[in-house]
């Protein structure tokens, strides 16, 4: 083989050795951006952050945000992060995205006005205004029995997370009496003095007692010694003759 021959067989296997390490190093330089890009990255809290200032810090571990969605929430403001999965201290690989729901704040209702109306229309007043009545307090006023007094929250936009309370009238307050000791009396007699004290005798019932006389009390609810007034159901057991 003749000195140019050799000379140009030695120029081209150099020229295919350049390539192959060109080849190998480019490799080398994928393989190590693909191991970077798949190394484990810690999740970091964005529970109550705002979506921009979460993006921040998901950037800073290399990380992306995905929104899920958005819900209410009573405690949470508008545009904060709710939830977020994986849950922080979690992992991830690099440049994946962690996902998270935001916070769409209270659910606002307009709560109708019903100080002024029955207790029943209040109800049904609130009710169809998608605010579930909670509580009814009521207590002795001038305005006429079941009237609504005072309502919380007042009308107008508000959260109904806690829903809705009454204030609500049992109409003017009468005397109050102590209940007396009933029991062995005439129920005639005993029943004629308590209509006469205001007070309502809402059941009698009739049994049999062997050895007492038809027409005696032999029980009684509230029992002596209780403090009653015009509002107060009182229930009578007396005698009947034995057949």
């Amino acid at each position: 083989m003749n000195l140019p021959t050799v000379l140009r067989f030695l120029a081209k296997n150099a020229l295919l050795g350049i390539a192959l390490v060109a080849t190998l190093g480019a490799s080398a330089v994928l393989t190590m951006r693909v191991v970077l890009s798949s190394r484990d990255v810690a999740v970091p809290g964005l529970l109550g952050q705002r979506l921009t200032d979460a993006g921040t810090l998901a950037s800073r571990r290399g990380l992306a945000l995905r929104v899920e969605g958005r819900r209410n929430d009573p405690t949470v403001p508008a545009e904060h992060v709710l939830a977020q999965e994986p849950p922080p201290g979690g992992t991830l690989k690099a440049h994946r995205a962690i996902r998270v729901w935001l916070s769409l704040g209270p659910h606002r209702v307009s709560v109708p006005a019903v100080e002024g109306e029955s207790v029943r229309t209040a109800r049904i007043a609130l009710e169809q205004g998608g605010v579930p009545v909670m509580h009814v307090v009521e207590i002795e006023d001038s305005t006429p029995e079941g009237t609504v007094i005072l309502q919380r929250p007042p009308a107008g936009d508000s959260d109904d997370s806690a829903g809705a309370s009454l204030l609500v009238s049992r109409g003017p307050g009468g005397p109050d009496y102590v209940m007396p000791d009933l029991i062995g009396r005439d129920a005639g007699q005993v029943v004629a003095a308590l209509q006469a004290a205001g007070l309502k005798v809402s059941e009698v019932r009739y049994r049999s007692y062997p050895g007492v006389a038809p027409g005696i009390v032999l029980r009684q609810l509230p029992p002596a010694g209780h403090r009653v007034s015009s509002r107060t159901a009182v229930s009578l057991d007396v005698s009947k003759a034995t057949s």
